[in-house]
């Protein structure tokens, strides 16, 4: 065996092994994305098979938009042989099981707040501390 042949060989074990790494990435991701969103998914699965013509859910904004910082889009331009991404896409995921977005509406929920005297002058410094939160209305389609 020539050393070309051996160098290509190494290169097709480098590709093979990226591909294994990534494609556990993406199972790992998958699994993040079903294990926040199944709850809500669950809710609204009950919801349709009670006959409910309505479903509301509060989401918190961690949880409906977390998933867009992983990057990747770039595991699957790099290795085309690598599994899709699970949708991160919480509504859709709801949609999907017979429901409608009918309404949508985002709060800021104040979790705490802290009061300090200013070093050098006068008055007080006030940080408030919170979180956003989704409340969603859905319609039965």
């Amino acid at each position: 065996m020539g050393v070309e042949e051996r160098w290509q060989r190494r290169q097709q074990q480098r590709v093979s092994d990226t591909e294994t790494r990534e494609a556990e990435r993406v199972r790992r991701h998958n699994d993040r994305v079903d294990g926040r969103q199944e709850w809500f998914v669950g809710a609204a699965r009950q919801a349709f098979a009670r006959g409910d013509g309505w479903f509301e859910v509060e989401v918190p904004r961690r949880t409906a938009g977390w998933l867009i910082d992983i990057p990747l889009t770039e595991t699957k331009q790099d290795h085309p042989a690598v599994p899709q991404a699970a949708r991160g896409d919480l509504l859709s995921r709801i949609e999907d099981v017979g429901w409608r977005l009918h309404t949508a509406q985002y709060l800021y929920v104040q979790l705490r707040e802290d009061v300090r005297d200013k070093t050098f002058s006068t008055g007080q410094r006030v940080t408030a501390q919170g979180e956003i939160v989704g409340v969603y209305l859905f319609q039965r389609v």
